[in-house]
């Protein structure tokens, strides 16, 4: 987690991903930009897209639905930032929401998946004049 801003409904993260990894299909209520740095992934519903590797910038207009999957043949991690406006919806089997992921909910998971490990919370840019702020 680098950025968690709950006014403006952004947020943005570095997610190294292990060969084989797949997200559960989910779409955006915004825009989100994403720089992958190292590895390989691409959407399973978009056959015909060349895959994201290193340097690939891409672009995920809002409403788009689509199941993250990292290449299988990548030694080491997939590593990629994103930036993410608005919300995660993340989809259930039948198509239907089961979980919405936004700036304020993902930095607070974030935050207790950090304790949990026994590690210090670091600092994040937040945003906003209401001073919401990640817990530490």
């Amino acid at each position: 987690m680098l950025q968690a801003d709950v006014e403006a409904g952004l947020f943005a993260v570095r997610i190294r991903f292990a060969p084989g990894t797949q997200l559960p299909p989910h779409k955006h209520t915004g825009s989100v930009y994403a720089f992958t740095l190292a590895g390989e992934w691409s959407y399973l519903e978009y056959t015909d897209s060349p895959p994201s590797t290193a340097g690939s910038y891409l672009y995920e207009p809002p409403g788009s639905t689509h199941t993250l999957k990292v290449a299988d043949h990548i030694e080491g991690y997939t590593d990629v930032f994103f930036v993410i406006h608005g919300a995660m919806l993340v989809l259930d089997e039948n198509g239907k929401v089961a979980y919405v992921l936004d700036a304020a909910s993902h930095a607070s998971e974030w935050s207790e998946a950090i304790r949990h490990q026994g590690e210090v919370v670091p600092e994040i840019i937040g945003g906003g004049h209401v001073g919401y702020a990640v817990p530490s």
